[in-house]
């Protein structure tokens, strides 16, 4: 499966320690949230989606800023990144460096507030339905593949052009049988057409 990346709004603060280091703390999924559109279909996260991912022994998360693996903040493998799954969706704290001091200043002016994550879904993993206005939803059921996590400064992007291929196989493989009304016979109607055939020459069964 192809890298995909959601983003959450308003799932990002700092907390400072007893030591003075600052962390970077916030929610990189959030379950059973709709999303926008993101392109003629909505989607949840579902409870459960990372527990194959979270079980996985080296693993190796990383901590970025906006998915851009130049601007490291953190990672599992240094026990910088930690991550923790929740029953509200999948949270994450970041140690970042000295030299990240900027960022940390633009998530504490308010400048970036928004959380995302890079991720691959399982075979079979999502599901393909309707929702209550007949538009196209679906559910992330289980994460094959959780890449990085961090603080992002639009949270509004996402990037879709995967799920909207799974969208498009979705509906060759599954479009509805074409379904004609059932016609009603009209006494009054055929009696009429016969006469009207039978002035004109035109023979009938």
């Amino acid at each position: 499966m192809e890298k995909e990346t959601r983003s959450f709004q308003e799932t990002l603060n700092l907390e400072t320690r007893d030591d003075g280091k600052t962390v970077i703390k916030g929610m990189a999924a959030m379950y059973r949230v709709r999303s926008v559109n993101l392109g003629n279909f909505t989607e949840e996260i579902m409870p459960g989606a990372f527990d194959g991912v979270m079980k996985r022994e080296k693993r190796n998360v990383v901590g970025v800023f906006n998915h851009d693996t130049n601007i490291v903040l953190g990672t599992e493998r240094a026990g910088t990144l930690r991550l923790s799954p929740t029953e509200q969706g999948l949270g994450y704290e970041i140690d970042p460096p000295a030299t990240r001091a900027d960022i940390v200043e633009l998530i504490r002016r308010g400048d970036v507030y928004g959380s995302s994550f890079a991720f691959t879904v399982a075979k079979d993993g999502d599901e393909w339905t309707t929702d209550e206005n007949g538009g196209h939803l679906r559910y992330v059921r289980a994460i094959e593949g959780l890449y990085d996590v961090g603080p992002v400064l639009t949270p509004a992007y996402e990037d879709t052009s995967v799920a909207v291929r799974s969208l498009d196989k979705h509906l060759k493989t599954h479009r509805p049988a074409l379904m004609l009304p059932a016609l009603r016979r009209d006494a009054k109607l055929e009696k009429a057409l016969r006469r009207f055939l039978r002035q004109h020459g035109r023979k009938i069964g």
